[in-house]
């Protein structure tokens, strides 16, 4: 449990780096080039976050993004309506997540049942511009069926830190 935090503040961290095209800035800068109108990015506050998993890791995202002005939603078929009002998380289905979201944060252990539960099928469900970010296991995000929605527009980008294969090979 000694890296529950950590790990809740990196997700955080991903979102707003995501939000704010911190990797694509840098690089650009990097390259000498001054692109600033290119990177203005999105705010997050007002926008809706919905977490695939409410374990103690997504309770803290929950409780730090909420203080950024995002609503949050969560689905988990372990969890109780009790436990999600306290924490100020309405509870609801993954269609209705995947439907609603602008971001989605995957909060699950890797098994069988979430093994690429997020493939084309869900990515095509998702409001059309979501953000995903993936801090927890490789392999529950199918990475071909993101490169997909991503060279489509369909997903706006991905900050992911864990892969299928680790390390990844040829991933840009």
């Amino acid at each position: 449990t000694g890296n529950i935090l950590a790990a809740a503040e990196h997700t955080v961290a991903m979102a707003l780096s995501l939000s704010r095209q911190i990797p694509l800035a840098d690089k650009s800068l990097c390259a000498g080039e001054w692109r600033r109108t290119a990177f203005v990015g999105v705010e997050i506050n007002g926008k809706r976050l919905g977490l695939i998993g409410l374990g103690r890791i997504a309770s803290l995202v929950a409780e730090r993004v909420q203080a950024f002005g995002m609503e949050v939603v969560a689905y988990d078929p372990y969890v109780g309506k009790d436990y999600t009002n306290n924490l100020g998380v309405e509870l609801v289905d993954l269609d209705e997540l995947l439907e609603t979201a602008d971001y989605i944060s995957v909060h699950v252990p890797a098994t069988d049942q979430t093994r690429n539960m997020i493939g084309e099928a869900q990515l095509s469900r998702c409001k059309a511009g979501v953000r995903l970010i993936n801090c927890a296991r490789g392999g529950i995000i199918n990475e071909d069926a993101l490169l997909v929605a991503l060279e489509s527009g369909q997903v706006a980008g991905a900050a992911l830190d864990v892969f299928a294969v680790e390390p990844p090979v040829g991933s840009a």
